[in-house]
């Protein structure tokens, strides 16, 4: 009989041993799950599913990845990087939760590594996240690293464009691409320099004055304006546009007066118009604008009220300019013995015919202060008494400058 009773007994030892321990290395998870709340005690819920944390038998979980750091790489996609703690790691699991949001699993980045990885899945402009990561080896997760925050930034500007524009100037226009900017910042450099802000505002496009014949590149930011915090700007700043480049127009010269031509000083000729008529054989160029260098007396400020410019008419009298009389500048004050540029105007100079110059003096006492000088070559230069070359219907007050005498002109440019 104490054979049967030990045959009847054993059962029921193992029965209550078996369910109390479990049997060794047997365990059953949950099939799917959101989070950790979702799965029995002693699992953890994983790319949606329930794992073991560990048992008696199992080696314990990998440890969680350290220096998790975010950051945005344009409008739609973030860097991960961390320190892999445990060398026999291999895969990661990566949680994202919008500012004051939930955390949440995002799919396996395509490019994940044991180091980093980047998420691109679904990211929303100018929008802040959070981010932590798990170390997952033998159906194991790791505890979650700090979080880490980046803001993805703002569409960049497209389409950006650099035009050549006149004399010593570059448009820059550009589109806006971002549905929440409002703000751009316009950068400049030399190519090979270092890029610097020429501009900060809300319009899409600007002028830049430059150095004519000169190279320049630029690029162009979008920005969120977050208002300031601890008197730190906290504005959200998209990657840059693509690079685009432009060299600034150089200008011809139609006429360029000989190297010591003005020398001789007028002075005290107030209240006269000066009229000075270029003939073909002087204008070396033609273009659509025209600007003007003048150089005044060595001895006071010379102030003009008015610098115009045409050219002779194809019929009638050849000196009547009324047809196409175009304002070059008002109001000119040239300071003694220096050189300012008036215009430029758009105009078309046609090398092919005479050019007239008028200058209209001021009357004021001392602001009558001329420069002139011989211009060799046998043209005729100066034709006196043309009232209508300068100011229509003005029939009085023309000195008798001498004949191939050039007056104020140093140089006319045109593009």
């Amino acid at each position: 009989m104490d054979w049967l009773i030990l045959i009847l007994g054993v059962p029921a030892i193992l029965i209550p041993l078996v369910l109390l321990f479990g049997f060794a290395g047997c365990y059953t998870a949950a099939t799917s799950c959101l989070n950790d709340g979702d799965c029995p005690s002693g699992t953890q819920c994983v790319d949606g599913l329930c794992v073991v944390v560990g048992s008696p038998d199992d080696p314990p979980p990998p440890s969680a990845p350290d220096n998790l750091h975010a950051r945005a790489l344009d409008d739609h996609s973030v860097s991960l990087t961390w320190t892999n703690t445990d060398p026999a790691v291999t895969d990661f699991q990566i949680e994202r939760a919008p500012e004051d949001g939930d955390f949440a699993a995002i799919p396996a980045p395509a490019d994940l590594s044991t180091g980093g990885a980047t998420d691109a899945s679904g990211l929303q402009e100018g929008v802040t996240f959070l981010y932590r990561v798990r170390a997952l080896l033998r159906q194991q997760a790791s505890e979650f690293s700090d979080s880490s925050t980046a803001t993805v930034f703002p569409a960049a500007p497209v389409n950006l464009v650099a035009t050549p524009a006149g004399f010593d100037n570059i448009n820059l226009s550009w589109t806006n691409a971002s549905a929440i900017a409002t703000v751009f910042s316009l950068e400049h450099r030399a190519p090979g320099g270092v890029f610097r802000e020429i501009y900060h505002d809300t319009l899409n496009s600007f002028p830049h004055p430059v150095p004519q014949g000169t190279p320049h590149e630029y690029r162009v930011f979008a920005i969120v304006v977050d208002g300031v915090e601890d008197d730190v700007r906290q504005d959200v700043k998209s990657a840059a546009s693509a690079i685009a480049s432009a060299t600034s127009l150089t200008p011809a010269a139609a006429f360029t007066a000989p190297a010591g031509t003005l020398t001789t000083d007028d002075t005290g000729a107030e209240g006269f118009c000066v009229v000075q008529r270029l003939s073909p054989t002087r204008l070396a160029a033609g273009g659509t604008q025209v600007r003007i260098l003048l150089r005044g007396s060595t001895t006071a400020s010379l102030t003009l009220d008015k610098v115009t410019i045409s050219q002779v008419a194809a019929t009638g009298d050849p000196y009547d300019a009324a047809p196409d009389l175009t304002d070059v500048a008002s109001n000119v004050t040239i300071p003694p013995n220096m050189v300012v540029t008036v215009g430029p105007v758009n105009y078309t100079l046609d090398p092919t015919k005479e050019l007239l110059v008028a200058f209209d003096i001021s009357n004021t006492p001392g602001e009558g202060n001329t420069r002139f000088g011989a211009l060799t070559g046998g043209d005729t230069f100066v034709r006196p008494a043309t009232a209508e070359a300068g100011v229509q219907d003005r029939t009085t007050g023309y000195p008798a400058i001498t004949a191939n005498n050039i007056a104020l002109i140093e140089k006319i440019e045109v593009l």
